[in-house]
């Protein structure tokens, strides 16, 4: 292979690409120190933004159907407007049913005490006893029928002490005021004249 004794130049640098140009406005790139970039807003007030607003409007509007009372299905029957009565104007007087009152008894279980502890009584006379022994009535029970509480007159009257005489009258006024005949040992009670009564500390 000759050589010509001429050199070979390199080839020529690519020329280097040119820079963009510097981004303005919003498209620049936040930097440190800079405020918050805000859009420009532009309102527009007049007739033709009005005129827009109510087409708009009246588009959603179009999207619906009025609306309708609805159709009751074949065959059916209305049976709550039945259960209801009448309504009546306001003026109207509407009677109401009168209210009862509980009606309170006229001689209570310490009131009758109160009457059978007078003047250190202890219980009536064996013969007054008996008597208002008839006065109570017998109490049904599942079991039959119970008897009330018997006096201590007869042979035990001699033998029973008076305390224990005045536990046994205070057991026939409970059992009088329990069976609702309280009324009737009380008007009793207060018939009985003072020696009638045995009182303590008496034979």
């Amino acid at each position: 292979m000759a050589f010509t004794g001429k050199k070979k130049t390199p080839p020529a640098p690519a020329p280097a690409p040119s820079a963009a140009p510097p981004a303005r406005g919003l498209d620049r790139a936040w930097e440190a120190g800079d405020s918050i970039p805000a859009p420009e807003a532009i309102e527009g007030d007049g007739d033709t933004a009005w005129a827009l607003w109510n087409e708009v409007a009246n588009q959603e509007e179009v999207r619906f159907a009025e609306t309708a009372p609805m159709t009751s299905p074949p065959n059916f029957q209305n049976t709550q407007e039945r259960g209801w009565a009448k309504t009546e104007a306001a003026g109207s007087q509407v009677r109401l049913p009168p209210v009862r009152r509980r009606e309170q008894p006229l001689f209570t279980l310490e009131g009758a005490m109160l009457v059978a502890r007078r003047n250190n009584r202890v219980c009536p006379r064996p013969d007054q006893w008996n008597a208002l022994t008839a006065l109570l009535p017998e109490r049904k029970t599942p079991r039959g029928t119970q008897q009330p509480p018997a006096p201590a007159t007869g042979e035990a009257w001699a033998v029973t002490p008076a305390l224990t005489k005045r536990l046994c009258f205070r057991e026939q006024i409970e059992w009088a005021e329990r069976e609702g005949v309280l009324e009737t040992v009380m008007a009793f009670m207060q018939r009985l004249k003072e020696d009638e009564w045995l009182h303590m500390g008496e034979e």
